[in-house]
């Protein structure tokens, strides 16, 4: 019995041996097959972390040929180029930037520079070319470009028209042709979105042209005004999605690719980029605003005609107005309040029975109004309740965040080579340091001109074209008249200009004759 046991217990070891050989070399052969082991498997946390980096790479895969780079130019007559002023007062503290468009020497230029280029962003609303960016990327430009990128190999600018422009909501509208259907991103739902939800923002930040970034909604609903501006904007979206200059106007979209926010500007206290706070648009904006300017160009508001304020609890108090409202400090007198009923220090409660806690809701709910509509003001005065009805005028152009008529036009240029020209007289070499007598001085230059293209800018001095010395105007239109008579496609123009170092160059530019 005892000997039996021992055997028995020899085959058990002997068994558990060859097992686990077994054992082995199964385990082997998995691992040479590319099965592995459930033991290897990713846990679950890290299984949801490369499902989310998977949505991320598909959401920029399918945003990012909808998204474009803007590049505006302007011939500028001032002897020093700056940051436009109101880049930097728009928001009423230094703290506060809009963030596009961005240029290149960063906002400062030489003083015998004329001209100013700046890059942003934008995004294809519609096959057919239409393009949306911010109001500040576009504005004051006399040639906008457009750069695609649906196509690896399509390396064009293609030349935008600005179709509509509302500064109030800093949206913009383009226009290009590029000769086929576009991709487009679709417009989302901003008052479903959610504090703490991913978001994409999309662009070219420094220059560095189809930028993805990633962050979540910070807040909803912010306000971003100041003392310099009649008008707030309202219903903001904050993200912490990096996004610094060049960025303007490029979209902020959320995982199902869809716009949420149109990028706009980012807090950057002291610092030249992002710290984490920047701000969008709302898309809800963007389909209340963007069709209209499609159809009209412009967005027509109705105007009241009066200067209001916030109550702060005493003046709740003072005014009998526990439930808040809008204060009337005071009446334009030849504006619509000034022609009806309402007086300086009433508290406005209500627009049509909708109630008015703050400035920027009755500004929202006077602007959401045509000119020529009535409107019913709820209103207390002395301590009682009572209703106004005003008859609403057009927003002034100041009040609208626009240029009046006529202010912005580009200087008309001559026929020759799309350039506007003068003799180099005693005054003209004078005030702008050049030898009297020889070439003439190029005055202004048609943005969409080939001349524009290869280089000529205000302020240049044409001393050459092809083998005829320019000492007139005439010289210039003589030589390129002769030019296209003998059949040739281009003048060979030579130019000389003040580098910002202040010394003289010559450049030679061969321009189109068609």
């Amino acid at each position: 019995m005892a000997l039996r046991t021992r055997a028995d217990s020899r085959c058990g070891r002997v068994a558990i041996i060859l097992l686990s050989m077994l054992a082995g070399a199964a385990l082997t052969f998995a691992l040479l097959s590319g099965y592995a082991p459930v033991a290897t498997m990713q846990p679950a946390h890290a299984q949801a972390g490369m499902a989310a980096d998977r949505t991320f790479v598909t959401i920029a895969s399918q945003a990012k040929p909808a998204v474009v780079s803007i590049i505006a130019r302007s011939v500028s007559q001032a002897a020093r180029l700056e940051m436009p002023e109101e880049l930097r007062r728009f928001f009423g503290d230094p703290f506060f930037r809009r963030f596009g468009p961005q240029m290149p020497d960063g906002g400062q230029g030489a003083p015998h520079m004329q001209s100013r280029q700046a890059l942003g962003s934008g995004w294809i609303y519609s096959e057919d070319g239409y393009i949306v960016t911010n109001s500040h990327v576009v504005k004051g430009a006399t040639d906008i470009r457009v750069k695609l990128y649906d196509r690896p190999d399509d390396d064009r600018e293609y030349r935008a028209t600005v179709v509509g422009d509302d500064p109030r909501t800093e949206l913009a509208l383009l226009k290009i042709d590029a000769g086929r259907k576009l991709p487009t991103l679709p417009v989302g739902d901003s008052s479903a979105l959610e504090v703490g939800e991913w978001v994409m923002a999309i662009g070219s930040p420094f220059q560095l042209e189809q930028t993805v970034t990633v962050g979540v909604v910070s807040a909803k609903g912010r306000m971003l005004d100041g003392p310099d501006q009649p008008f707030r904007m309202g219903d903001i979206i904050q993200t912490d999605a990096s996004i610094n200059p060049g960025n303007s106007g490029g979209p902020l979209v959320n995982t199902r690719g869809e716009v949420v926010g149109v990028n706009v500007a980012i807090l950057s206290p002291g610092q030249a980029g992002n710290i984490g706070i920047g701000f969008a648009i709302a898309a809800d904006t963007v389909k209340q605003i963007v069709p209209t300017l499609q159809t009209n160009g412009y967005v027509h508001r109705g105007w009241l005609g009066v200067a209001i304020r916030d109550l702060n609890d005493n003046l709740r108090q003072a005014y009998n107005a526990p439930e808040g409202g809008v204060l009337i400090e005071q009446i334009t007198p030849d504006g619509p309040a000034g022609r009806s009923d309402l007086q300086a220090e009433d508290v406005v409660t209500s627009v049509d029975g909708q109630p008015v806690k703050d400035t920027w809701a009755l500004q929202k709910a006077i602007a959401g109004h045509r000119p020529g509509e009535k409107v019913a003001l709820g209103i207390i005065r002395d301590g009682k309740p009572l209703q106004v009805e005003v008859t609403l005028g057009e927003t002034p152009a100041q009040y609208a965040g626009v240029e009046p008529p006529g202010e912005t036009e580009a200087p008309k240029a001559d026929t020759v080579l799309g350039l506007s020209l003068a003799p180099i007289t005693p005054e003209v070499a004078q005030a702008h340091g050049l030898a009297a007598g020889s070439g003439v001085y190029v005055q202004s230059v048609a943005p969409d001109s080939n001349a524009w293209e290869r280089g000529i800018r205000p302020g240049d001095v044409i001393i050459k074209v092809n083998r005829t010395e320019v000492k007139s105007v005439e010289d210039v239109t003589s030589a390129v008249a002769a030019a296209k008579q003998a059949g040739e496609g281009f003048v060979v123009v030579r130019v000389q200009r003040t580098g910002p170092d202040g010394r003289s160059q010559v450049v030679t530019l061969d321009i189109a004759l068609t």
